[in-house]
């Protein structure tokens, strides 16, 4: 019999399984030609071309540790209008002369021009860090001129080193010089050319690269195809191609991937047989202290109990999605899921979009006394050179743990812990005979705040039940409603109605009245006004005068 899950044959599972791996691999990047590492063009402030030194020249001065600055070979234009001669070494363009330390990098670019480029490079580039830890601001060496299958041309670049931009605004003028990261060939063109079956060559470190070789390897790479070009241009400009890496991953370990329970339950949506071992039952908020009590569970920052609950499911190894609005603790609980996982021996592997999460975590576990036991694997710190580093000096280094709280001080914590549970037990314990709590008790009278305390006599019952509840409340009802006549007295409007039976239909008697005597008003508006006759109690005496107006005297013939 064939396997099967849940109705679906293994053959089936495997496809799916694939297919949703796919998805979520091309997902990842673009390889149209709206992607800036395959269809890159000129911008005003988003690249500045550099005509000299040549770029062999200024890739083997990054790589000794060398720095430039720039230097427009366009007139800058004055205020008068006119134009001042082209920089003959003596002026930077509108940027003090640089001391000697400093070689110069040449554009064409206007003086202005240039300013707002390196001042929009340097926003994209700092913006691209603190938000995710990464570099995108990179010296392009070199392009390809290509064709794709539809005939569209395109020009990428080819080598890519990243750099950074430094005094941007300042009098001295902006200073380049190479970031603490690794060269790469433009991983999205690599990607884009695999498909049509042509190796891009790789490179690891910037000492053993020469721009000549690199070339000449694309050079080899592309020389079956019919006009593309190889180029030896420089430009400064941002490229992001964090996912690539990532794309990467997918595609070279998809079997190892797919095998995987956790992905098989994602490509699912949870109806796979394997599902079934994610699903568990979190630690209710009334039982925390009992299965996950704070002094068996070596927490190393303060947790309340919804945090501990997630703390213990993932000592626990459970698989679940934590969430919750800004502000609810969530980085407190993922540095006490690190050091409780790290108590207990195991390796955690913590990965965000964010560098800013990552750089909250490692602070919390630094304040802990964790710092040892920490490797960053982002930003300038995942070089080879900066691994090997913390490698070694965590070989150099045995870690001291914090120390652990006093046994005196933990058995007290703990007493104050089940005395304040129990005062939350007892307010919030619904009791007989009403079933009220008294936490809903006081909060009843809180809201009665502006309410009027009436005259109390005698003694509240001992032995309240509904029954007697119920006819208290209904008394209070039908005191509420005699409350008002009582408080105003005389002035009461309605005093002495003594009306026992419904008043809807003399409400709507006088209702009908009040309408009929307007509408006499109406009529007679010019009469009324003449006789000052204006108010509700004038009618009498309206009625009285339109009557001696309409009546016959004595002996008068009719009409």
């Amino acid at each position: 019999m064939p396997d099967s899950s849940f109705g679906w044959p293994s053959r089936d599972r495997g496809t799916l399984i694939r297919s949703a791996i796919r998805t979520w691999r091309d997902g990842l990047i673009n390889l149209t030609g709206s992607n800036r590492l395959l269809n890159f063009k000129p911008s005003r402030t988003g690249m500045i071309s550099l005509v000299r030194p040549s770029p062999e020249d200024v890739l083997s001065r990054l790589a000794r540790g060398g720095a430039y600055r720039f230097r427009s070979l366009q007139p800058k234009q004055t205020d008068s209008g006119a134009d001042n001669p082209p920089d003959d070494g003596e002026s930077d363009a509108g940027f003090a002369v640089p001391p000697p330390a400093f070689d110069k990098l040449d554009t064409d670019k206007p003086p202005d021009d240039l300013a707002a480029a390196l001042r929009s490079l340097y926003r994209q580039s700092n913006q691209g860090y603190l938000d995710r830890g990464v570099w995108v601001l990179y010296l392009a060496f070199g392009s390809l001129t290509w064709t794709d299958e539809d005939r569209s041309r395109y020009t990428s670049p080819l080598l890519l080193v990243p750099v950074q931009l430094e005094g941007v605004g300042a009098a001295q003028g902006a200073e380049l010089k190479s970031a603490p990261e690794e060269p790469v060939v433009n991983p999205a063109l690599a990607l884009k050319l695999s498909q049509y079956g042509i190796e891009l060559p790789r490179v690891d470190d910037l000492e053993d690269v020469t721009l000549a070789g690199v070339l000449d390897a694309v050079r080899a790479a592309v020389a079956d195809q019919d006009g593309w070009q190889v180029s030896d241009s420089l430009v400064l400009s941002y490229f992001s191609f964090a996912k690539e890496a990532m794309y990467r991953d997918l595609l070279d370990h998809e079997d190892q991937i797919a095998a995987h329970p956790a992905v098989a339950a994602l490509a699912s949506g949870g109806r796979d047989e394997t599902s079934s071992a994610f699903f568990f039952d979190e630690i209710a908020d009334h039982e925390v202290d009992q299965r996950a009590a704070p002094e068996s569970t070596p927490v190393i920052l303060d947790a309340d109990s919804s945090q501990r609950a997630s703390i213990a499911a993932a000592l626990d190894g459970r698989s679940f999605v934590m969430d919750g609005p800004p502000g609810t603790g969530k980085s407190q609980t993922i540095a006490n899921m690190i050091g409780v996982l790290l108590h207990a021996g195991k390796t955690v592997l913590f990965v965000s979009e964010k560098a800013a999460a990552l750089d909250v975590v490692r602070d919390r576990l630094d304040e802990a006394g964790l710092r040892a036991y920490l490797l960053e694997l982002h930003s300038h710190k995942a070089t080879r050179k900066q691994v090997a580093v913390a490698l070694g000096t965590a070989l150099d280094t045995v870690p001291v743990p914090p120390a652990p709280m006093p046994p005196m001080d933990a058995d007290t914590a703990r007493k104050r812990r089940e005395q304040l549970n129990a005062y939350a037990d007892a307010m919030n314990r619904k009791r007989g005979p009403l079933g009220y709590s008294l936490h809903y008790v006081l909060g009843m009278i809180a809201k009665l705040q502006d309410v009027p305390a009436a005259p109390a006599t005698g003694m509240a019952p001992v032995n309240l039940t509904v029954e007697v509840f119920g006819d208290i409340r209904g008394a209070a009802d039908r005191l509420s409603g005699a409350w008002r006549p009582c408080r105003q007295g005389r002035s009461f409007v309605w005093r002495g109605v003594t009306e026992q039976g419904s008043l809807d239909s003399r409400l709507f008697q006088a209702t009908s009245a009040l309408d009929t005597l307007s509408g006499m008003a109406r009529v007679n508006a010019t009469l009324a006004d003449a006789a000052g006759l204006t108010r509700p109690s004038d009618a009498a005496t309206l009625a009285g005068l339109l009557d001696h107006l309409y009546s016959r005297p004595p002996g008068l013939p009719e009409d």
